[in-house]
This record gives C-alpha cells, structure tokens and sequence, in this order.
C-alpha cells in the first residue's frame, strides 16, 4: 500500500505536458489541486498518458514481465548468479520476499490504482458536465477504454504469476485482491482473495466494456496505433485470455471478428494488422511494421532502466544476460539454420544469444506486447482443441506464421496423424515465434504442462517443475502479506 499511494501521488501531479505522441515521457511540471485534473483536455491527455508510463514500468511492461516468464521456462541460461537480475527466478527458488516477487506485484497494483483514479475522476467529471465543453462524447469513451484494458491486461498479468491457471479446478482456486476502486489512503488495505474465476470474469468485463467504445484506429499514425490502445488491441487480447481460459469457442468468435478464412491473413476491419514480410524487421527501429498490435515504446531519454530493458537479459553484451540453451533437445539445436528467427541468434564466447534486442546503450528497444502472429496461432490452436478438424484452415494459419520465416517448412494437412501431432507443432512454433518476448512459461502453464528442468556447467541442475509443485507459481509477496491482513499465503 505504501507503494501503491506513493505512485498514485505521482500520477496525480502529471496533469501537464505530454503530447499523445510522447505519453512515454510525461512530465511532472506542476503540482495541481486533485479538483483541477480534470478542468482541460490537455490535463487529462497527460492522465492517459500516466497510466501508460505506469504500465511501462521496469518492473512490469517496460522489460521485466516478460523476462521473468521467459527465465522460468527452458530456453536460458545464465551467466552470473546475480539475484538482483533474476536468478532466483531462473532457477526456481523465489519466495515471498525475492525482489523481483515483490516488485512486480507493486508495480502492477500501482497502475490498477492510477486506473482506478483515473476512471473514477473522469467518469464523475463527465457526469457533472464538468468536460462537456472541450471533450467529445468519443473521446470521454475512448479514454475510459484505454483505461479499463489497462486495468484487465495488469489483472491478466498478474494471475500468471501469482495465482494457479484457470483449468485447474475450473477457476475455484485462489487469486489475488480485486481492487476496483481507487486509494489514496490506506482506509480499504485488507482485502481478501477473489477466486480465479472472479478475476477473469472482471478481466472479460472490462474487455468486453472497453471494445464498443474504443477508436476503431488512431488514422494514419502508426505510432499511436501500435502504442496506444484501440478496438482491434482488445480484441487480440480477448483472444489471448480466453485461450488461457481453454475457452476455444469464444478464441474463435473473438479472431473471427478480425482475421479472415483465407491468407494472406490481412485484418479484415479496423487497423488492417498482417504479418511483416521480414521478421528481424518488427524488432528494428522505427518498430512500426503493421505486425505489431501493441508495444511499450522507449527512448534514450525515457526507458525502463539498466537492469530492466530486454537488451540487458537475452543480448550477449551483459555480464548478466542470459545464452540460450543448446545441445540434443534444446530449442536452439531443433531449429533449421535457414530459418529467420535462429538466424537472429549470435554467437558470444561460444553460447548462442538472442539478437531481437540490441540496443544495450541507450535502451531504445520497444518492448512486444502482442502480436499478429499470435493472434494467428491463437486461432488456428482453438479451432482444433474446439474440436475441429485438422483442415486447410487451420494448417493455413500455422504455415503464414511458419514460412515467413522457414519457407521450406510449410505443413501439410497430412503431416498431422493426430491432433497431438498438431498441438504439438503448434507449442514448437510459438517457442520459436515468440522467444524472448514473455510467452513460453504462459504457453506451458495454461496447458498444465511441466516446466522441463535445465542444466548449467556454471551453475548446477534445475529440476523441473510440474503442476502440483508449489514453485509452479510465484508466491505472495510478504509486502502484500505484511499490509493485508486478510491476504492468504
């Protein structure tokens, strides 16, 4: 809670100075009466812009999210047993009170709480009448939708890490304080866990509030397109929370909305979103490619700090960074050399190293949220698990994303006895899509599978880790536990 108030009065002194195309870098210029916030448009731009820079932190969207879920599954290892840069995440042995438990929790209940203030604010200034006369009905929904999948992304985020996945025990099993409401005391601190169930429920209540009414797009600016939130954002989300849900049904009625049957898999409405000829270029300056649906943006001025940033974990140009696994079964050593995604892999005092991220200096790299390829992938997994057939469809989907990079290892139909078969080519290619970049350790706790072990010449053996293993998921930090008393462990 400490924390959580000290960011909320940050938030409320950033009510100047940020241009929708520079909500990455607002600037605290003056310290203004809570009454005031809402009094132009110009100061509650800078309060959409806050809850962004909030989502941006190091320790969440701005890098550390998605390192942690990438450390824990089995693709890395390390160089130095630095705790500081997340080797008790790597190894398996975070308790309630390893930092990078803790931090991340306060950082992501800190922008729930500059959420809540947010839409509380607004939604009682607009009531009023109080914006009416320099805010279009459009841009008052507009902002509420930003605010309210923020809200359900840091809820989503959260349940990854600190609660067990939803297909274990149809969601009954314990998930984390729902807080709803903003605080800027420490009246309310004690709240007890909602149930799994609960908090997706809240989740797809906020999504399904937010998509009515968002922008279909922000025109032609591709900035904001891929930086700020619009309808076709929410909906690739949906897809990826309901997939987390074994939900395949509703995976595909959200996808369907804006993927077409047939390649080249161009969006069919709002942000025409279709998969970049050249992968290595969604990675590159100016990451603008029509791929990517959502990004935290940097800057050598503003970016998520040394020990944050991607370049840092998964470059060779650390000292704490992280090589990639090889040998008989790694990922690394299955890969064809003619593919894309290994060819932006280097070698370094003979590991091999992911090249995605390369800026180490001045930390410029965007951070990936999602992308369209993963919206592909979603699609074409639950359209078999739902029970469909293994057809040209679904073989169609998982070959756009295969062959732009490998172009000789397009599947047929054929190639798939089994939908085993299929699921398991369908995990085999999300691990090389989207390596480095937050997904794997998801992948393999929605589905329940065990999160192999690894092996270290430097630093010893990691066992693996199944589902009934109570290091499966991340603890509650002791900060939680020590301010709220009706937290459980």
């Amino acid at each position: 809670m400490k924390n959580l108030l000290k960011y909320t009065i940050i938030f409320l002194l950033l009510v100047t100075g940020c241009t929708k195309d520079e909500w990455m870098n607002p600037v605290p210029i003056t310290s203004l009466d809570e009454q005031f916030v809402f009094d132009t448009k110009d100061r509650i731009e800078s309060q959409v812009n806050a809850m962004y820079a909030s989502l941006k932190s190091g320790q969440h969207l701005g890098g550390r999210f998605l390192v942690y879920n990438d450390l824990r599954a089995d693709n890395f290892l390390p160089k130095s047993s630095n705790l500081v840069t997340c080797f008790a995440t790597w190894n398996h042995t975070a308790i309630a009170s390893t930092n990078e438990v803790q931090n991340l929790w306060g950082a992501v209940y800190s922008t729930i709480n500059v959420v809540n203030i947010f839409l509380e604010g607004l939604t009682a200034a607009w009531g009023e009448g109080k914006v009416s006369g320099f805010l279009s009905e459009a841009e008052y929904n507009q902002f509420r939708s930003e605010a309210l999948t923020i809200r359900a992304l840091c809820y989503f985020n959260l349940m990854q890490m600190y609660s067990k996945p939803y297909h274990m025990g149809n969601g009954n099993n314990r998930g984390v304080p729902l807080r709803l409401i903003g605080y800027k005391t420490t009246e309310g601190n004690d709240m007890a866990p909602s149930k799994v169930s609960e908090i997706y429920t809240q989740i797809l209540k906020d999504l399904n509030d937010a998509e009515p009414l968002s922008y279909t797009s922000f025109g032609t600016s591709k900035y904001l397109n891929l930086t700020r939130i619009h309808r076709n954002t929410i909906i690739a989300l949906k897809t990826r929370v309901y997939l987390h849900m074994h939900n395949w049904a509703q995976v595909v009625a959200e996808s369907a909305k804006i993927v077409p049957v047939t390649a080249p898999f161009t969006a069919t409405s709002g942000v025409a979103y279709t998969l970049n000829p050249v992968y290595a270029d969604v990675f590159k300056s100016p990451h603008s490619t029509m791929e990517t649906i959502f990004s935290m943006p940097n800057t050598s001025a503003n970016n998520a700090g040394t020990q944050n940033h991607l370049a840092h974990y998964f470059g060779s140009g650390s000292s704490e960074s992280y090589y990639l696994v090889k040998g008989a079964g790694s990922l690394y050593e299955s890969m064809d050399a003619t593919d894309a995604r290994k060819m932006m892999m280097g070698i370094s005092g003979g590991n091999p190293f992911l090249t995605k991220y390369v800026d180490q200096s001045t930390r410029t790299d965007y951070v990936p949220v999602i992308r369209w390829a993963e919206v592909l992938l979603n699609r074409a997994e639950a359209l078999v698990r739902g029970g469909g057939s293994i057809d040209a469809e679904v073989v169609s989907l998982l070959n756009a994303v295969r062959t732009r990079s490998f172009p000789t290892g397009a599947y047929d139909v054929a190639d798939f006895v089994t939908t085993q078969d299929f699921y398991d080519a369908i995990l085999l290619e999300r691990n090389m899509e989207f390596l480095g970049e937050g997904i794997r350790n998801m992948d393999l706790i929605r589905l329940g599978l065990t999160i192999p072990g690894k092996s270290s010449s430097s630093f010893g053996t990691v066992g693996a880790v199944d589902a009934a293993n109570q290091s499966y998921t991340w603890p509650v930090p002791v900060s939680e536990l020590s301010y709220n008393n009706l937290m459980t462990p």
